[in-house]
Protein backbone atom coordinates (compact mmCIF):
# COMPACT_ATOMS: atom_id res chain seq x y z
CA UNK A 1 0.00 0.00 0.00
CA UNK A 2 1.37 3.29 -1.08
CA UNK A 3 1.84 6.26 1.76
CA UNK A 4 3.27 9.37 2.65
CA UNK A 5 3.35 9.08 6.37
CA UNK A 6 4.19 12.85 8.14
CA UNK A 7 5.84 12.10 11.64
CA UNK A 8 4.85 14.91 14.65
CA UNK A 9 6.42 13.37 16.89
CA UNK A 10 10.22 12.31 16.67
CA UNK A 11 10.52 9.24 19.07
CA UNK A 12 9.32 7.05 16.61
CA UNK A 13 9.89 6.18 13.03
CA UNK A 14 9.20 2.98 10.07
CA UNK A 15 12.16 0.83 10.54
CA UNK A 16 13.76 -0.80 7.54
CA UNK A 17 13.00 -3.94 6.83
CA UNK A 18 15.14 -6.69 5.33
CA UNK A 19 14.42 -8.36 2.44
CA UNK A 20 12.70 -12.10 3.11
CA UNK A 21 12.72 -11.46 6.80
CA UNK A 22 9.04 -11.14 8.11
CA UNK A 23 8.55 -8.17 10.60
CA UNK A 24 5.01 -6.77 10.17
CA UNK A 25 1.69 -9.50 10.36
CA UNK A 26 -1.71 -7.66 9.40
CA UNK A 27 -5.03 -9.80 10.58
CA UNK A 28 -7.99 -8.87 9.63
CA UNK A 29 -9.79 -10.01 12.77
CA UNK A 30 -13.79 -9.71 11.11
CA UNK A 31 -15.32 -8.73 7.62
CA UNK A 32 -17.58 -7.12 9.62
CA UNK A 33 -17.54 -3.55 9.54
CA UNK A 34 -19.96 -0.44 10.60
CA UNK A 35 -19.55 1.86 7.95
CA UNK A 36 -19.67 0.89 3.69
CA UNK A 37 -16.47 3.35 2.57
CA UNK A 38 -17.24 3.79 -1.06
CA UNK A 39 -13.02 2.79 -1.60
CA UNK A 40 -12.62 0.18 1.42
CA UNK A 41 -9.57 -1.82 0.07
CA UNK A 42 -11.58 -4.86 1.77
CA UNK A 43 -14.96 -3.69 -0.04
CA UNK A 44 -15.03 -7.79 -1.66
CA UNK A 45 -14.90 -9.09 1.71
CA UNK A 46 -17.04 -7.17 3.32
CA UNK A 47 -19.88 -7.90 0.84
CA UNK A 48 -19.56 -11.40 1.74
CA UNK A 49 -21.80 -13.23 4.92
CA UNK A 50 -20.70 -12.33 8.56
CA UNK A 51 -17.04 -14.29 9.04
CA UNK A 52 -14.99 -13.79 11.89
CA UNK A 53 -11.16 -15.11 12.14
CA UNK A 54 -10.96 -18.33 14.55
CA UNK A 55 -9.18 -17.32 17.41
CA UNK A 56 -7.27 -20.40 17.46
CA UNK A 57 -5.50 -19.57 14.10
CA UNK A 58 -4.41 -15.89 15.59
CA UNK A 59 -2.90 -17.96 18.38
CA UNK A 60 -1.10 -20.55 15.93
CA UNK A 61 0.56 -17.65 14.20
CA UNK A 62 1.62 -16.33 17.48
CA UNK A 63 2.98 -19.60 18.59
CA UNK A 64 4.76 -19.63 14.89
CA UNK A 65 9.24 -19.56 15.30
CA UNK A 66 8.63 -16.45 12.74
CA UNK A 67 6.63 -14.38 15.75
CA UNK A 68 9.90 -13.79 17.46
CA UNK A 69 11.36 -11.52 14.53
CA UNK A 70 8.06 -9.74 14.09
CA UNK A 71 8.09 -5.97 15.38
CA UNK A 72 4.65 -4.81 14.59
CA UNK A 73 1.27 -6.68 14.71
CA UNK A 74 -1.72 -4.94 13.57
CA UNK A 75 -5.68 -5.76 14.19
CA UNK A 76 -7.97 -4.81 11.62
CA UNK A 77 -10.84 -5.69 9.68
CA UNK A 78 -13.63 -4.68 8.71
CA UNK A 79 -13.88 -3.48 12.25
CA UNK A 80 -11.82 -4.76 14.89
CA UNK A 81 -14.06 -3.88 17.88
CA UNK A 82 -16.97 -5.86 15.85
CA UNK A 83 -14.56 -9.26 16.26
CA UNK A 84 -16.08 -11.27 19.12
CA UNK A 85 -12.97 -12.35 20.42
CA UNK A 86 -11.01 -8.73 20.27
CA UNK A 87 -10.18 -9.16 24.39
CA UNK A 88 -9.24 -12.52 24.51
CA UNK A 89 -7.34 -12.07 21.48
CA UNK A 90 -5.56 -9.15 23.21
CA UNK A 91 -5.05 -11.54 26.42
CA UNK A 92 -2.67 -14.13 23.94
CA UNK A 93 -0.91 -10.91 22.67
CA UNK A 94 -0.53 -9.93 26.46
CA UNK A 95 0.94 -13.73 27.69
CA UNK A 96 3.42 -13.13 25.22
CA UNK A 97 4.26 -9.92 25.95
CA UNK A 98 3.39 -8.28 22.61
CA UNK A 99 1.18 -4.98 22.43
CA UNK A 100 -0.42 -5.03 18.95
CA UNK A 101 -1.20 -1.75 16.95
CA UNK A 102 -5.13 -1.41 16.43
CA UNK A 103 -6.49 0.20 13.40
CA UNK A 104 -9.85 1.14 13.05
CA UNK A 105 -12.16 3.39 11.98
CA UNK A 106 -12.37 5.47 15.60
CA UNK A 107 -16.62 5.08 16.16
CA UNK A 108 -16.18 2.91 18.99
CA UNK A 109 -12.72 3.80 19.96
CA UNK A 110 -14.74 5.23 22.99
CA UNK A 111 -12.56 6.43 26.34
CA UNK A 112 -13.96 3.53 27.90
CA UNK A 113 -12.21 1.50 25.48
CA UNK A 114 -9.01 3.41 25.00
CA UNK A 115 -8.01 2.80 28.58
CA UNK A 116 -9.10 -0.66 28.30
CA UNK A 117 -7.17 -1.01 25.13
CA UNK A 118 -3.96 0.55 27.28
CA UNK A 119 -4.59 -2.09 30.18
CA UNK A 120 -3.61 -4.91 27.78
CA UNK A 121 -0.45 -2.88 26.70
CA UNK A 122 -1.18 -1.69 23.39
CA UNK A 123 1.03 1.04 22.33
CA UNK A 124 -0.85 2.73 19.55
CA UNK A 125 -4.12 3.20 17.61
CA UNK A 126 -4.60 4.34 14.21
CA UNK A 127 -7.96 6.92 13.47
CA UNK A 128 -9.73 6.83 10.51
CA UNK A 129 -10.54 10.36 9.58
CA UNK A 130 -10.58 11.31 5.67
CA UNK A 131 -12.25 14.49 5.99
CA UNK A 132 -13.33 17.80 8.43
CA UNK A 133 -16.76 17.83 6.73
CA UNK A 134 -19.22 15.65 8.77
CA UNK A 135 -21.87 15.36 5.21
CA UNK A 136 -18.92 14.35 3.19
CA UNK A 137 -18.00 11.84 6.23
CA UNK A 138 -21.16 10.82 5.66
CA UNK A 139 -21.11 10.44 2.26
CA UNK A 140 -17.68 8.31 1.56
CA UNK A 141 -18.33 6.37 4.33
CA UNK A 142 -21.99 5.27 4.48
CA UNK A 143 -22.18 6.41 8.09
CA UNK A 144 -24.86 7.93 10.58
CA UNK A 145 -24.76 12.11 10.74
CA UNK A 146 -23.37 11.98 14.66
CA UNK A 147 -20.26 9.54 13.29
CA UNK A 148 -17.93 12.40 12.10
CA UNK A 149 -18.37 14.01 16.16
CA UNK A 150 -18.17 10.57 17.41
CA UNK A 151 -14.86 9.92 15.80
CA UNK A 152 -13.58 13.72 16.83
CA UNK A 153 -14.60 13.12 20.22
CA UNK A 154 -12.75 9.94 20.77
CA UNK A 155 -9.65 11.62 19.39
CA UNK A 156 -9.54 14.26 21.62
CA UNK A 157 -9.67 11.14 24.07
CA UNK A 158 -7.06 9.19 22.57
CA UNK A 159 -4.50 11.50 22.24
CA UNK A 160 -4.31 12.78 26.08
CA UNK A 161 -3.96 8.89 26.86
CA UNK A 162 -0.54 6.98 27.10
CA UNK A 163 -1.35 5.26 23.28
CA UNK A 164 0.78 7.28 20.48
CA UNK A 165 -2.41 8.36 17.95
CA UNK A 166 -1.97 7.99 14.20
CA UNK A 167 -4.43 9.50 11.78
CA UNK A 168 -4.83 8.06 8.40
CA UNK A 169 -6.76 9.83 5.79
CA UNK A 170 -7.58 8.08 2.00
CA UNK A 171 -7.06 10.74 -0.58
CA UNK A 172 -9.76 10.65 -2.69
CA UNK A 173 -11.02 13.54 -5.53
CA UNK A 174 -13.89 14.10 -2.99
CA UNK A 175 -11.41 15.15 0.03
CA UNK A 176 -8.21 16.31 -1.80
CA UNK A 177 -8.79 20.07 -1.88
CA UNK A 178 -8.82 19.93 2.07
CA UNK A 179 -6.01 16.99 3.24
CA UNK A 180 -3.59 20.02 4.02
CA UNK A 181 -6.52 21.44 6.69
CA UNK A 182 -6.81 17.65 8.00
CA UNK A 183 -2.68 17.38 8.30
CA UNK A 184 -2.80 20.61 10.11
CA UNK A 185 -5.79 19.73 12.19
CA UNK A 186 -4.46 16.32 13.29
CA UNK A 187 -1.30 18.10 14.02
CA UNK A 188 -2.74 20.75 16.44
CA UNK A 189 -4.88 18.38 18.05
CA UNK A 190 -1.83 16.50 19.27
CA UNK A 191 -1.91 13.34 17.18
CA UNK A 192 1.96 11.57 16.49
CA UNK A 193 1.87 11.27 12.98
CA UNK A 194 -0.12 11.87 10.25
CA UNK A 195 -0.78 9.04 7.18
CA UNK A 196 -1.68 9.93 3.50
CA UNK A 197 -3.19 6.67 1.45
CA UNK A 198 -3.45 7.57 -2.20
CA UNK A 199 -6.92 5.92 -3.02
CA UNK A 200 -6.21 2.46 -4.65
CA UNK A 201 -8.68 -0.32 -4.22
CA UNK A 202 -8.30 -3.58 -4.75
CA UNK A 203 -10.87 -4.11 -7.23
CA UNK A 204 -12.35 -2.51 -10.29
CA UNK A 205 -14.82 0.07 -8.14
CA UNK A 206 -15.62 3.91 -7.78
CA UNK A 207 -12.37 4.64 -10.02
CA UNK A 208 -14.12 7.67 -10.20
CA UNK A 209 -12.93 8.27 -6.78
CA UNK A 210 -8.76 7.62 -7.81
CA UNK A 211 -6.84 11.30 -8.30
CA UNK A 212 -4.50 10.87 -11.20
CA UNK A 213 -0.88 10.38 -10.23
CA UNK A 214 0.38 14.11 -11.73
CA UNK A 215 -2.11 15.38 -9.29
CA UNK A 216 -0.44 13.35 -6.56
CA UNK A 217 2.49 14.61 -7.10
CA UNK A 218 1.62 18.10 -6.82
CA UNK A 219 -0.18 17.40 -3.83
CA UNK A 220 2.55 15.78 -2.13
CA UNK A 221 4.64 19.01 -2.85
CA UNK A 222 2.00 21.01 -1.08
CA UNK A 223 1.67 18.91 1.91
CA UNK A 224 5.72 18.82 2.16
CA UNK A 225 5.46 22.74 2.60
CA UNK A 226 3.10 22.84 4.58
CA UNK A 227 4.71 20.40 6.93
CA UNK A 228 7.67 22.23 7.48
CA UNK A 229 5.70 24.94 8.73
CA UNK A 230 3.96 22.57 11.25
CA UNK A 231 6.28 20.43 12.41
CA UNK A 232 10.19 20.49 13.35
CA UNK A 233 10.31 16.96 13.41
CA UNK A 234 11.00 16.99 9.68
CA UNK A 235 11.02 12.64 9.31
CA UNK A 236 8.14 11.90 6.35
CA UNK A 237 8.56 7.57 5.52
CA UNK A 238 7.20 7.41 1.83
CA UNK A 239 6.02 3.93 0.15
CA UNK A 240 5.83 5.07 -3.64
CA UNK A 241 7.02 3.77 -6.07
CA UNK A 242 9.97 5.18 -7.89
CA UNK A 243 9.13 8.68 -6.03
CA UNK A 244 12.71 8.93 -6.01
CA UNK A 245 12.39 10.37 -9.90
CA UNK A 246 10.11 12.83 -9.10
CA UNK A 247 10.87 16.61 -8.86
CA UNK A 248 9.05 16.56 -5.82
CA UNK A 249 11.52 14.18 -4.06
CA UNK A 250 14.41 16.37 -6.02
CA UNK A 251 12.85 19.52 -4.82
CA UNK A 252 12.94 18.45 -0.84
CA UNK A 253 15.55 15.80 -0.23
CA UNK A 254 18.05 18.04 1.17
CA UNK A 255 15.27 19.84 3.49
CA UNK A 256 13.51 16.67 5.05
CA UNK A 257 14.30 13.29 5.98
CA UNK A 258 12.40 11.40 3.12
CA UNK A 259 12.79 8.11 3.91
CA UNK A 260 12.09 5.70 1.20
CA UNK A 261 10.60 2.42 1.60
CA UNK A 262 9.95 0.05 -0.80
CA UNK A 263 6.88 -2.36 -0.65
CA UNK A 264 6.12 -4.86 1.69
CA UNK A 265 4.28 -7.60 -0.06
CA UNK A 266 5.59 -10.71 0.87
CA UNK A 267 9.57 -8.88 1.39
CA UNK A 268 8.47 -8.52 4.97
CA UNK A 269 4.88 -8.32 5.44
CA UNK A 270 1.67 -9.83 4.68
CA UNK A 271 -1.77 -10.56 5.90
CA UNK A 272 -3.71 -13.06 7.36
CA UNK A 273 -7.43 -12.73 6.46
CA UNK A 274 -10.81 -13.19 8.08
CA UNK A 275 -10.99 -16.56 6.52
CA UNK A 276 -7.68 -18.17 7.47
CA UNK A 277 -5.90 -17.51 4.48
CA UNK A 278 -2.76 -15.64 3.82
CA UNK A 279 -2.18 -12.58 1.89
CA UNK A 280 1.44 -11.22 0.40
CA UNK A 281 -0.49 -7.94 -0.03
CA UNK A 282 -2.37 -6.12 2.87
CA UNK A 283 -4.91 -4.37 0.58
CA UNK A 284 -5.69 -8.17 -1.22
CA UNK A 285 -7.23 -11.21 -0.71
CA UNK A 286 -7.82 -12.05 -4.29
CA UNK A 287 -6.43 -15.52 -5.72
CA UNK A 288 -3.06 -13.96 -7.15
CA UNK A 289 -1.88 -13.01 -3.73
CA UNK A 290 -2.73 -15.98 -1.45
CA UNK A 291 0.24 -17.48 -0.35
CA UNK A 292 -1.10 -20.11 1.85
CA UNK A 293 -3.70 -21.15 4.51
CA UNK A 294 -3.17 -20.90 7.61
CA UNK A 295 -6.25 -23.43 8.75
CA UNK A 296 -3.84 -26.00 6.36
CA UNK A 297 -0.20 -24.75 7.34
CA UNK A 298 1.83 -22.97 9.72
CA UNK A 299 3.29 -19.42 9.24
CA UNK A 300 6.67 -20.90 9.40
CA UNK A 301 6.04 -22.82 6.14
CA UNK A 302 3.84 -20.46 4.75
CA UNK A 303 6.51 -17.75 4.55
CA UNK A 304 9.29 -19.78 3.06
CA UNK A 305 6.63 -21.70 0.54
CA UNK A 306 7.01 -22.05 -2.97
CA UNK A 307 4.04 -19.49 -3.60
CA UNK A 308 5.71 -16.83 -1.22
CA UNK A 309 8.95 -17.04 -3.09
CA UNK A 310 7.09 -16.68 -6.56
CA UNK A 311 5.68 -13.74 -5.50
CA UNK A 312 8.92 -12.25 -4.01
CA UNK A 313 10.47 -12.42 -7.42
CA UNK A 314 7.32 -11.61 -9.37
CA UNK A 315 9.57 -8.31 -10.81
CA UNK A 316 11.93 -10.38 -12.63
CA UNK A 317 8.89 -11.58 -14.77
CA UNK A 318 7.95 -7.68 -15.75
CA UNK A 319 9.39 -7.17 -19.18
CA UNK A 320 10.10 -3.61 -17.62
CA UNK A 321 11.57 -4.31 -14.20
CA UNK A 322 13.97 -7.12 -15.53
CA UNK A 323 15.93 -4.61 -17.76
CA UNK A 324 15.56 -2.03 -14.67
CA UNK A 325 18.42 -1.11 -12.82
CA UNK A 326 17.09 -0.30 -9.85
CA UNK A 327 14.52 -3.94 -9.64
CA UNK A 328 16.06 -5.35 -7.01
CA UNK A 329 15.49 -2.15 -4.60
CA UNK A 330 12.35 -1.31 -6.25
CA UNK A 331 10.84 -5.17 -6.43
CA UNK A 332 8.22 -3.92 -8.88
CA UNK A 333 6.59 -1.45 -7.11
CA UNK A 334 2.93 -2.07 -5.86
CA UNK A 335 1.41 -4.81 -7.44
CA UNK A 336 -1.99 -4.15 -6.33
CA UNK A 337 -1.62 -1.18 -7.99
CA UNK A 338 -0.37 -3.02 -11.16
CA UNK A 339 -3.03 -5.47 -11.11
CA UNK A 340 -5.78 -3.32 -11.33
CA UNK A 341 -4.75 -0.86 -13.82
CA UNK A 342 -2.49 -2.55 -15.86
CA UNK A 343 -3.14 -4.67 -18.88
CA UNK A 344 -1.43 -8.05 -17.34
CA UNK A 345 -2.77 -8.41 -14.03
CA UNK A 346 -0.25 -8.94 -11.36
CA UNK A 347 2.41 -8.97 -13.93
CA UNK A 348 1.42 -5.72 -15.39
CA UNK A 349 4.02 -2.46 -14.57
CA UNK A 350 3.07 -0.41 -11.63
CA UNK A 351 1.94 2.82 -13.51
CA UNK A 352 3.18 5.22 -10.71
CA UNK A 353 6.61 3.61 -11.56
CA UNK A 354 5.87 4.12 -15.37
CA UNK A 355 4.86 7.69 -15.31
CA UNK A 356 7.54 8.72 -12.92
CA UNK A 357 10.31 6.96 -15.53
CA UNK A 358 8.56 8.77 -18.69
CA UNK A 359 9.10 11.75 -17.03
CA UNK A 360 12.74 11.15 -16.37
CA UNK A 361 13.44 9.45 -20.09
Amino acid sequence: MQKIKFRFSADHVDSFAELGKLRAVFIDLTNRCNLNCKYCFNYGALQLPPLHLDIGLIEKALDSKLAESVNNWFLSGGEPFLYPHLFETLKLFRERGIGPKIATNGIKLTPEMLDTLAGYGVPSVQFSLDTLKPELHANLKGSQPQDHATILRNLEYAVNSPLRVVVSSVLTEANKREIKEIMKFCFESGADSYTLYPNVPSEDLHKDLIVPFPEILELIDELFSAYISLSSTKVIDITVPCFSDSSVYTKWKDILALRLHYCAAAQFALKITSDGRVSACICQDGDPFIIGDLRKDGLDDIWVSEKAQEFRSLYEKIPECSLCSRKEICRGGCRNNASLFGSQGIYSLDPYCQYLKSCVE
